[in-house]
């Protein structure tokens, strides 16, 4: 798990700065640091598609598209992923639930401490 965490931090900060500078978003505000800890919050307290779900809500009023970091997290977990939805590959996926979900979990910690690496901007 820790090695897998640390791996997934590389390539999230990476992913990151590609997506930074290809403008695929425009900056990183700081309600990305907050969705991204709730998020881990509800994979625990909750069914991992149901959270996901939640994440990938298009149509919130949310201050920053929490899309992204289930999109970031996709990448992560699978860069050759046909599903441009985390949830869409979760419910595609084969792989044991638990399996996948800590998996998740993972890439969702290694992006939290990725995201902190940038210069976070305010609403």
């Amino acid at each position: 798990m820790k090695k897998r965490i640390e791996n997934y931090i590389e390539k999230a900060i990476k992913l990151i700065e590609e997506d930074l500078s290809n403008k695929k978003i425009e900056s990183l505000s700081s309600a990305f640091n907050g969705y991204i800890s709730s998020f881990g919050a509800a994979l625990i307290q909750s069914d991992l598609k149901i959270a996901v779900a939640l994440f990938e809500n298009k149509k919130s009023s949310k201050k920053a598209d929490s899309t992204y970091l289930m999109n970031l997290i996709l990448r992560l977990i699978d860069e050759n992923a046909e599903e441009d939805m985390l949830l869409k590959y979760i419910i595609n996926s084969d792989e044991n639930e638990k399996a996948l979900k800590n998996k998740i979990k993972d890439a969702a910690i290694a992006v939290k401490l990725a995201i902190r690496t940038f210069d976070l901007k305010d609403e």
